[in-house]
């Protein structure tokens, strides 16, 4: 698992960076809605940057295949 980035105070909310972008997870009613966003000009931008993910562990491995998918195409 990733290291935190930052946390709030109730666990509602976790920014997360891998490969130079950050991570988003945001708790919603049913999951976790995951926001992608490069941390630099130079990397590309996801051509779908937001996801809904029922568990956060399955939110992490979705929106880092994702990433990986856009770097390596």
């Amino acid at each position: 698992m990733l290291t935190p980035y930052s946390t709030d105070a109730i666990r509602d909310r976790i920014t997360l960076i891998y490969r130079g972008y950050d991570l988003e997870l945001t708790r919603a009613p049913s999951g976790w809605l995951v926001g992608m966003y490069p941390r630099s000009a130079d990397l590309p931008i996801l051509p779908r940057s937001d996801f809904f993910a029922r568990d956060e562990d399955g939110a992490i491995v979705q929106a880092k295949k994702r990433i990986d998918w856009v770097l390596l195409s």
